[in-house]
């Protein structure tokens, strides 16, 4: 994924080229951030030497959640994980009780955490509920990062209301907003999930991208 819109979407950037897996960039980035291996040990987290947010000698390691029994999101974790230890970063998974990882996302009281967005149709590429601070609400609000972009604020209500609602100029607003995201990254996005119908002997049945009954009032069944 490259977007907080799914491919699927009319106002999906699809030029927008995905952040390749570099491990030895990634090294080079926290080096000049000030997040350095001062023992050359690979297997021990790095330390804070002129970092901009922590003091001299704070280890380099976070706690990451999600919720318990979610077999795909474990195996997320376990992954992250096992690849950021690669470059000296810690990572703590835990997976916890589903209700208590949304207490804990609401009142914005975690490093980091692994859950899911579905969007269903017809597709709405509004980000005023997770990406704007009239939703930057602790205890309930979605936009529980606080992103805070001003330009992508003005992109936004802009999209909704641009004179005419035209599709491609909408779209081209939504690009640059798309690019904001990929450059500040508020979230890591990760992949969209296809979902597939299937049904037999099903007159009327005629299913739109994650709205399967819209029109179930017109099915009925042939006889046999």
């Amino acid at each position: 994924m490259t977007s907080f819109l799914i491919p699927a979407s009319w106002a999906y950037a699809d030029d927008l080229a995905p952040i390749p897996f570099d491990p030895e960039a990634a090294a080079a980035m926290l080096d000049e951030a000030g997040w350095v291996d001062a023992d050359n040990d690979p297997a021990t987290p790095r330390v804070a030497q002129g970092a901009q947010f922590a003091e001299d000698g704070t280890e380099f390691v976070f706690t990451l959640y999600t919720n318990e029994g979610n077999t795909r999101r474990e195996a997320i974790g376990t992954l992250v994980q096992d690849q950021l230890a690669q470059i000296g970063i810690r990572v703590d998974f835990q997976t916890i009780d589903f209700n208590t990882l949304l207490d804990i996302m609401d009142s914005q009281t975690f490093d980091s955490i692994i859950l899911g967005w579905r969007n269903g149709y017809p597709d709405d590429p509004d980000a005023t509920q997770l990406f704007t601070p009239a939703s930057d609400v602790i205890g309930s609000g979605s936009d529980f990062t606080s992103f805070n972009n001003e330009r992508f604020n003005e992109l936004n209500t802009q999209a909704k209301s641009l004179p005419g609602c035209d599709p491609a100029e909408r779209a081209a607003i939504y690009g640059e907003m798309q690019q904001i995201m990929q450059d500040e990254l508020p979230y890591i996005w990760l992949f969209a999930t296809n979902g597939m119908y299937a049904a037999n002997s099903i007159d009327g049945f005629d299913p739109y991208p994650s709205q399967m009954y819209w029109n179930v009032d017109a099915w009925s069944v042939a006889p046999p």
